[in-house]
């Protein structure tokens, strides 16, 4: 039997009706044992506790898992979540709102049309809350520059320059030449000398890093509906041939996606990346399931950008993996439609484009 959750004052408060409608959905869904959901979810009882209790927002990552162990749709709790996130960051103003809706939306993180600097700032300020990033991390993800002085040009205590500009970019994820050349033209308005010293950067940009990080969002979002919908029926011990084949279809539908994305990028990856891809790549071939750790190291890569969609990739993938592993170590009960127990499908050979070395 659940244990009883906790009742939430009687609020108008944002926060806590958002944690109101995870309890709702929870009570929909047969209230189940937070136990069952961690199972679902990959997630603690704890982390899942947190995220119904209404104290603090959540991360994506609590979410999402919260809401597939209920077997409801993320994408129906996601505009709010980013509502209450960018209200807690503090972003004000239709303009960063146009773009962030824009930026959940397609993918394609390109600015929009831009007053001032003021308003390129605060949309910049917005590219680093669309990625969850603060400062510091920032300066980590692009060394260029201190997070003292990434906050200072934030703030307009320090100017706005082209070379700033990039790395910011870098950090948040922006590697497309198109995307990056959008940003550079908005800052050209209002610093042509600065749009000049642009055009020069990435004049000097190898041609291999312009694509990089690009990636179809409308058929990755599609796979991943499947493949979580697959992933809930297996957790739930809805187990049979189909499910698992079609489990089976979408985790390599998404793998594939994800390295055709790299591998169309052209980019020389670090080693220890490289074999990581080539590890993915022949185990693809040879029709086993592959090593976590790699999709793990590799999932960034192809999705450089929308942490919240990344995050759910990256669940997906990994609930996903290990119930075709137990699947093909004969340790799922599979069943036909005749009750007869059958062997689990073999995999299929889904190879990228780039041969593995």
């Amino acid at each position: 039997m659940a244990r009883p959750i906790n009742r939430l004052p009687q609020s108008n408060d944002p926060l806590t009706a958002f944690a109101r409608d995870l309890q709702a959905l929870r009570k929909k869904a047969g209230d189940p044992p937070l136990a069952l959901m961690a199972e679902r979810s990959g997630l603690s009882p704890a982390t899942l506790s947190n995220a119904h209790a209404g104290k603090k927002l959540p991360t994506w990552a609590a979410v999402n898992g919260y809401v597939l162990a209920c077997g409801g749709d993320p994408e129906d709790f996601s505009p709010r979540w980013e509502r209450l996130r960018l209200a807690a960051a503090g972003l004000p103003g239709g303009l960063c709102r146009e773009a962030l809706n824009r930026w959940e939306r397609t993918g394609t993180l390109t600015p929009s049309h831009v007053a001032d600097e003021g308003e390129l700032r605060a949309l910049l300020q917005a590219l680093l809350d669309f990625n969850g990033l603060s400062h510091r991390t920032l300066a980590r993800q692009a060394p260029g520059y201190s997070h003292a002085t990434y906050g200072a040009v934030l703030r307009g205590a320090r100017p706005l320059r082209a070379k700033i500009l990039y790395q910011i970019l870098v950090g948040c994820g922006v590697h497309s030449l198109h995307s990056q050349e959008a940003w550079f033209e908005a800052l050209s308005h209002i610093r042509p000398g600065e749009g000049v010293q642009g055009g020069k950067l990435l004049s000097r940009v190898e041609q291999p890093y312009w694509y990089a990080g690009d990636i179809d969002l409308k058929m990755l979002k599609a796979i991943l509906e499947r493949l979580e919908r697959g992933r809930g029926l297996l957790a739930a011990s809805a187990v049979s041939y189909s499910t698992v084949s079609a489990l089976r279809t979408s985790f390599e539908d998404m793998l594939a996606l994800l390295m055709s994305s790299l591998d169309r990028s052209q980019i020389q990856l670090p080693l220890k990346l490289d074999i990581a891809f080539t590890q993915v790549v022949r185990q693809m071939g040879n029709s086993s399931v592959p090593n976590p750790a790699a999709i793990e190291a590799l999932v960034p890569l192809a999705i450089p950008f929308h942490p919240r969609l990344r995050t759910r990739v990256a669940m997906a993938l990994k609930n996903a993996g290990e119930l075709l592993r137990k699947a093909d170590a004969g340790q799922l009960d599979t069943r036909d439609q005749f009750g007869n127990r059958i062997p689990m499908p073999p995999r299929l050979p889904r190879l990228p484009a780039r041969a593995a070395s």
